[in-house]
């Protein structure tokens, strides 16, 4: 269960929100998935969701502490779990892997998990941080999904690619980034094109504000306290394991015609909170005065 305050001119309780999971035991046994980005926040949820829902899961990572956590926390479930210490943007690596973990499996499931960024101003940014961060956002999805469709093509499969919020609107601080993630949207849909007589799905996913346990406890309060109630409509933020839900749910059956598709889970983030909050509006009767019109 996890508790979220409201905005300070919101009423009503805190949010309690326990983890949903809609989706039946073993709904994705004898699928074989790859997650990048595996050790931790929303892909250590998403390997922790299918391999309870039966799934193998091939966890990729920097990190090897981080995906041994992550094996960790699968524990004894349903599927199983192996993992690979992968640095996503060099290709020999990212091809033999690939290879490795999905000659005799295939691939049912690919998820483009792996990302980061820093915040600045765009004119603060210099060639080679851009670069540095396109690399690591548009190149290295590109790089993985190359070497992983002859594996998914083999009996069809979903491509997840995972986004940012405000990847259509523009967020302060961002522009190398959603440069980046733009790019993987216009990928996500020709893709979608291009390899649908495969039977090959590719879609975006959007999550908003995301407070997972591996950030640092100042940045974790400070997205909590001022970023979610100045920025998120819902006056919360997006629980990762919803996003794992929803990964699962598309690489499901459930999900076969979905497609070409950007989903934004991030409670109306990326709509903007208008140009008034609800509780600034006049009274009913004022904003029907002919004058004001």
């Amino acid at each position: 269960m996890r508790t979220y305050r409201p905005h300070p001119q919101q009423s009503g309780r805190a949010w309690e929100v326990a983890d949903v999971k809609v989706l039946q035991p073993l709904l994705l046994a004898g699928n074989h998935a790859v997650v990048t980005g595996a050790g931790s926040g929303i892909g250590q949820e998403i390997c922790v969701r299918l391999v309870e829902l039966g799934a193998t899961v091939t966890g990729v990572g920097r990190n090897e502490s981080a995906l041994q956590r992550t094996a960790e926390l699968v524990g004894s479930a349903q599927g199983s779990f192996r993992w690979f210490s992968v640095d996503v943007r060099d290709c020999v690596q990212v091809r033999t892997i690939i290879s490795e973990a999905s000659a005799e499996l295939g691939i049912d499931l690919l998820v483009n998990n792996a990302g980061g960024q820093f915040y600045a101003e765009a004119e603060k940014i210099s060639d080679n941080g851009f670069r540095a961060v396109v690399d690591l956002n548009l190149n290295a999805v590109f790089t993985v999904i190359s070497e992983a469709k002859q594996f998914l093509a083999r009996r069809g499969g979903s491509i997840v690619n995972i986004s940012l919020s405000g990847v259509e609107r523009g967020s302060v601080g961002l522009a190398h980034s959603l440069a980046a993630r733009a790019g993987v949207l216009a990928m996500t849909k020709t893709l979608a094109l291009e390899w649908a007589h495969l039977g090959i799905r590719v879609n975006c996913l959007a999550p908003g504000v995301v407070i997972s346990d591996s950030l640092p406890d100042d940045i974790a309060s400070s997205l909590r306290d001022h970023v979610v109630p100045e920025s998120v409509p819902a006056g919360r933020p997006t629980p990762a394991a919803d996003v794992a839900e929803l990964v699962a749910f598309i690489a499901s059956p459930a999900g076969r015609m979905i497609t070409g598709q950007l989903l934004q889970i991030d409670g109306a983030a990326h709509l903007g909170r208008g140009l008034h909050m609800v509780d600034e509006w006049p009274p009913a009767e004022e904003g029907c005065d002919e004058s004001r019109r």
